[in-house]
């Protein structure tokens, strides 16, 4: 199902594989599921204030997912002052998930695609966890909630990672997957929300690719 060719991701998120085009999961998920209380919080703020917001979350988010790769890879995170006080709090959630919970990591920012339809992606980290034998393809969320579509995106992206698993180890292709939340307000701990239902997501996530290019082409 996946293919050897080489991915190649761009700054704005756009792959190729072996040099063609092939379409981001969370490309296609956000064009095609609208977010009632997004549009509502965008015409409450304007366009201009909205987009200042969003841009300041993306760059947390990003620094949140580094910050984790690095705990990971059990290299000392950068010292962080008093202003970025949440992106530590948030940072020691993930530390003691992840001590608590993961036995072995097997690859970070591993980037899949499935050839059969046209789509890549990049998981955050595919990890057994402890007490475990099959492998867990985690993603991270940093923001305010989880959504019911990220379970479209974790099954797109366990999909072409079976293929993968007998390069890691394993004689089967059994895989789970799930969404780590670390709350954006430090509040709690982190917590896995475990996806099961793999064969009715990946249809899920399938519709939203028919969509994707339907819409694209228009009346």
């Amino acid at each position: 199902m996946n293919t050897a060719a080489p991915i190649a991701r761009s700054d704005s998120h756009e792959y190729t594989v072996g040099g063609r085009h092939f379409d981001g999961v969370t490309t296609v998920i956000g064009s095609v599921i609208r977010k009632p209380g997004l549009e509502k919080w965008i015409g409450s703020l304007g366009n201009a204030e909205a987009e200042r917001v969003r841009t300041k979350a993306a760059s947390h988010g990003t620094l949140m997912h580094a910050l984790a790769a690095l705990v990971v890879a059990d290299v000392p995170s950068i010292p962080m002052g008093d202003e970025d006080a949440p992106a530590q709090a948030q940072l020691d959630a993930f530390t003691d998930w992840y001590m608590d919970h993961v036995g072995e990591v097997f690859a970070v920012e591993l980037m899949v695609a499935n050839p059969t339809y046209q789509y890549a992606g990049a998981l955050d980290f595919l990890v057994r966890m402890k007490g475990g034998s099959e492998p867990t393809v985690v993603d991270v969320k940093s923001g305010k909630a989880v959504y019911p579509e990220h379970r479209y995106q974790t099954a797109a992206y366990r999909k072409p990672v079976l293929p993968l698993l007998a390069d890691y180890g394993f004689t089967h292709t059994r895989c789970r997957r799930g969404v780590l939340h670390i709350p954006q307000d430090a509040s709690g701990p982190a917590r896995f929300y475990e996806h099961t239902r793999h064969e009715a997501d990946f249809q899920g996530f399938l519709s939203c690719l028919y969509l994707y290019h339907d819409l694209k082409r228009g009346i």
